[in-house]
């Protein structure tokens, strides 16, 4: 069975040293024990705690709010996998095609350009994984110059093949394209750039988990549809709103837009909570919490002006839950300007427990004043998400003070109706072929 336990200090009597123990707690939740990482997770009471040095016990008082967070703000711990998926330097291949009656309409350079910024692009892949991760995440072009006797420039390589392109269905194209390039070669992800005619009305796709992504010409240079795209081999999955797997406009994971220099906007709380780039400032709660407890949220632009307390994402989980529901304060400032939907509000989003492969709803837009109540949440009963403040920044960080309780609330405010829907992206398959 798992058991918590809390390393504290004890002064010492007469030389003044400090006598190191290790408490057991008496009445820390199971469940959020087994989330703790040993030697990593810091435990953070709004009462304190009640140590017992005789019997190295410690407890949690009556009606305090307890969180965890990991030793680090902006780095955790992380498994080799998952560190290797979403931090470091990838490298891209970028792959356009002449065929019989078509050919990819942008030339090598501008694609080049499009997509990795190699002639100074302002928004695209490359400039929006690092502004988003602080640089974690960071895309250039492979540094080869010629892969399967083909010859690249600047991670841009052009296959010619006798194939006629109108009418067909894409997926003949695509592995005539992959196949003449090579495959994946010594790149970590292959974008496949279309030329036009290809049969149905589809924008792009990719494989997940996977190095392979696919679009329909033009749509190789959309910001918003690369972000997309290689989201999901990163393993994101698709981020909605009520029945529409895509309707969640307040980050990449929804919608995509045939625009060039934009929207600049990042990912939803928690796709950003399963990508791990802030696990510092995250902040889970689960059974344990009791009566009240109050939560300072910044946006994830705000992490260079970010105080000691500061959060960017709270996670609630229950036993009694079907799902996990995330908290985060969608800031629209910096790299996040282009935020369509809930920019400077608080934003409640449910997945499936865990952090794998799994589509998420946006569920409350709270402004200030605004209050949410998740029914039948845990062990207390009902849990109300009330945000007290919203305080706007443009010389330090902005902050949303949001309180935590079991209890009653007011109904929730009806939600800001979103932006018209543009045409949805063809849904990503699960297995390559």
């Amino acid at each position: 069975e798992t058991e918590c336990y809390c390393e504290t200090y004890e002064k010492g009597t007469g030389n003044g040293k400090e006598k190191h123990i290790l408490a057991k707690f008496s009445n820390f939740d199971k469940e959020d024990c087994k989330r703790a990482v040993s030697a990593e997770t810091i435990l953070e009471s709004s009462a304190g705690f009640e140590i017992d040095f005789s019997t190295n016990t410690a407890k949690i008082p009556p009606g305090a709010f307890v969180s965890q967070r990991m030793k680090s703000k902006s780095k955790g711990i992380k498994s080799e996998a998952r560190r290797s998926l979403v931090e470091g330097d990838k490298s891209v291949l970028i792959v356009r095609g002449i065929f019989a009656d078509a050919s990819t309409t942008s030339d090598a350079t501008k694609l080049s350009d499009e997509i990795l910024g190699t002639q100074n692009d302002q928004v695209n892949l490359a400039t929006q994984y690092s502004a988003c991760s602080y640089n974690q995440l960071n895309f250039y072009a492979l540094n080869e110059n010629i892969v399967n006797g083909l010859n690249v420039a600047d991670g841009v390589v052009t296959v010619n093949s006798g194939l006629s392109v109108s009418g067909v269905d894409n997926s003949v194209i695509r592995t005539e394209m992959t196949n003449l390039a090579g495959g994946k070669g010594n790149a970590d992800y292959v974008m496949l750039c279309l030329p036009p005619g290809t049969s149905g009305g589809w924008i792009a796709y990719a494989y997940i988990n996977h190095w392979l992504s696919v679009y329909n010409d033009r749509w190789c240079e959309y910001p918003s549809a690369q972000m997309h795209e290689l989201g999901h081999n990163l393993n994101l999955a698709h981020s909605g709103e009520g029945s529409v797997a895509y309707a969640d406009q307040s980050g990449m994971m929804g919608y995509s837009y045939s625009q060039d220099e934009g929207p600049n906007m990042c990912f939803n709380g928690p796709k950003t909570y399963q990508l791990n780039w802030f696990p510092g400032y995250h902040v889970d709660i689960g059974n344990s919490l009791a009566q009240n407890g109050k939560v300072s949220l910044i946006g994830f632009v705000d992490d260079g002006a970010a105080l000691l307390n500061d959060k960017m994402i709270i996670k609630l989980s229950s036993a009694t839950s079907l799902g996990d529901y995330y908290v985060h304060f969608n800031r629209r400032a910096g790299f996040n300007t282009g935020t369509i939907e809930g920019a400077d509000q608080v934003l409640v989003t449910t997945r499936p427990s865990g952090t794998g492969y799994a589509e998420s709803r946006l569920q409350a837009k709270l402004g200030s004043g605004g209050v949410y109540t998740i029914t039948g949440f845990g062990d207390h009963g009902d849990l109300v998400i009330a945000v007290e403040s919203i305080t706007l920044s443009t010389t330090t960080a902005s902050v949303a003070v949001v309180d935590i309780r079991y209890g009653t609330a007011d109904p929730t405010p009806a939600p800001v109706p979103p932006t018209s829907s543009p045409v949805d992206p063809t849904p990503a398959p699960v297995d390559p072929t």
